[in-house]
């Protein structure tokens, strides 16, 4: 061999081995997608992968086989759609999915999809000539998930179209609820109460009783918001059990009904500071449809509100602006003419506290505390250089403490408060005492990384549970993730704390925030402490069901 020939045979080895060494660094994804329901293939699927933050995509073929060439090692999620299916992450559930992992000695090439079809529920709103109601506002409300113990959420909302309909498609098999809310096109609201000048003192109104309206009462009307089957009750709303590709047609009629008119009295008059009223009607516990309520001064500290459905309606009244101060509510059923007196009902107690923080860390930086009622409502205010803060006439009830400051890693670490009780992060007020909240903050939430393993072999798909030891801010704390492709999870942001880690097979539909149906688990349940700023690696031996048919 001459010394050419030599050299073209040393760089083609030097390249031969350059290419199989690259090989051995990248690898494919390659699997099928099937029907969830028949398991045979679903043609000509969109079939996607997320590399960082880029979105990859490939069309998989007539028998349904996919393939991504070419990757590094990692983990990739995973997520398929095609024409009258869910577009679905691999083996979801709720928010959690199965990442692909690829890398050396792991099987990314024998995936099987479970592509699962839609259900559709559809509908025609009319008012009550059978004419199609334009514009009206559908929401769809859906079973919560097994950790919000079934509460109903809004999975979707849209409006009608101009013949009325409405169409939400790409539904998980589940129950569901179709609530409209909706103005009759026709209405003219008007006002009973018109306040009359007195003779002597002609910058003040006065009430001097009742006129005639100011608007033809037929057309004085409003809608309710109204659930299928045409009923004006959450409680009497009939539920849509939807199976996998299953079809509804829900149909609604809306009636028209006098708006309610009533006066309310015993406000504060404040010259300086505007007044907002707003209404709200809540729906299933956990959604506030707003109503466009209409209100004219009657007299100082007086007014009349219209436009108003009967029945149980939250009031809500802005008066004066500040920090620490909070929207008075008052619930009432309203009944046409009735009088509600929006004086300060119920005890209401001021709120001083302060914030203080560990020492190393430098002490408060720029932020707020937010107390949030059982209601979900919310009052924030600012926290001072000093670490003080102050919430103004807040009413009797429980309150979540969350504290909010440019820092990150940051959380509520104890709560100790005089004149009120406290359990874990939560104050609960009772009575006119002012209260003195202090707060200690701490900095650096910790991980915890691991494999759940099932007869000593990684598990995919396994739901991975973590909950305080205490049983103390079970919803804000505990930590949840699915193990992917290769048994391996992630629970990020964890405040440093004593837990209890699960791993159980087809755990996902556990109502895990009910301590009865987690007992059985929590006993065989591995102890954790995390410290700030901490990442632990565990192995959790994965639990099998109690009950085989959960999915």
């Amino acid at each position: 061999m001459t010394e050419l020939a030599l050299l073209f045979a040393l760089l083609s080895g030097l390249g031969q081995g350059t290419a199989k060494q690259n090989a051995r660094e990248v690898y494919p994804i390659r699997g099928m997608v099937v029907d969830a329901l028949s398991g045979g293939p679903v043609a000509r699927a969109e079939v996607s992968i997320f590399a960082d933050t880029e979105e990859i995509k490939t069309t998989a073929d007539d028998d349904g086989k996919f393939v991504f060439q070419g990757l590094m090692a990692g983990k990739y999620p995973l997520y398929a759609t095609a024409q009258g299916y869910l577009r679905e992450g691999y083996n979801q559930h709720g928010t959690f999915l199965t990442a692909i992992a690829v890398g050396e000695g792991l099987d990314s090439e024998h995936i099987v999809f479970h592509l699962h079809p839609q259900a559709v529920i559809f509908g025609k709103v009319t008012n009550d000539r059978g004419e199609a109601v334009r514009h009206a506002q559908v929401m769809l409300f859906a079973d919560g998930t097994a950790s919000e113990a079934q509460r109903r959420f809004v999975q979707a909302q849209m409006q009608t179209n101009d013949l009325g309909e409405y169409r939400f498609a790409h539904l998980p098999a589940g129950g569901y609820c179709v609530a409209v809310q909706a103005q009759p096109w026709y209405a003219q609201t008007g006002f009973r109460y018109v306040p009359q000048p007195e003779q002597n003192r002609s910058a003040l109104f006065v009430y001097t009783g009742p006129v005639n309206q100011t608007a033809d009462p037929l057309l004085d009307v409003v809608y309710p918001i109204t659930f299928y089957p045409g009923v004006t009750h959450p409680e009497e709303a009939g539920e849509l059990r939807m199976t996998a590709g299953e079809t509804e047609e829900a149909d609604i009629q809306l009636e028209a009904v006098p708006s309610v008119h009533i006066r309310l009295t015993n406000l504060p008059v404040e010259e300086k500071s505007g007044i907002q009223i707003g209404a709200n009607e809540k729906i299933f516990g956990s959604f506030n449809a707003f109503i466009n309520v209409q209100h004219r001064t009657i007299s100082p500290g007086e007014y009349e509100l219209t436009g108003l459905p009967p029945g149980e309606v939250t009031l809500r009244i802005n008066q004066g602006q500040g920090a620490g101060l909070s929207p008075r509510a008052i619930d009432a059923n309203l009944i046409d003419g009735e009088q509600v007196d929006g004086g300060e009902t119920g005890t209401t107690a001021n709120v001083k506290g302060r914030v203080t923080f560990p020492l190393e860390t430098g002490g408060v930086g720029q932020g707020g505390v937010t107390l949030i009622n059982e209601e979900n409502d919310g009052v924030s205010t600012q926290v001072q250089k000093d670490g003080t803060f102050f919430f103004a006439g807040l009413r009797d009830g429980t309150y979540r403490i969350v504290v909010n400051f440019q820092a990150s890693g940051e959380y509520v670490e104890r709560v100790a408060a005089e004149g009120a009780k406290t359990f874990g992060r939560e104050i609960k007020i009772e009575g006119a005492a002012d209260v003195q909240l202090n707060i200690s903050v701490g900095r650096g939430l910790g991980q915890v990384t691991g494999v759940a393993k099932l007869d000593r072999k990684p598990e995919a798909g396994v739901m991975v549970l973590m909950v305080p030891g205490s049983g103390e801010n079970l919803e804000q704390d505990s930590r949840r993730d699915q193990s992917d492709s290769d048994g391996t999870f992630t629970l990020a942001n964890v405040v440093p704390g004593k837990y209890v880690l699960l791993a159980i097979e087809n755990g996902w539909g556990l109502h895990w925030m009910n301590p009865e149906e987690l007992k059985p688990y929590r006993a065989k349940g591995q102890i954790l402490t995390i410290a700030p700023n901490e990442t632990i690696k565990v192995i959790a031996e994965v639990q099998r069901s109690v009950n085989r048919r959960r999915q």
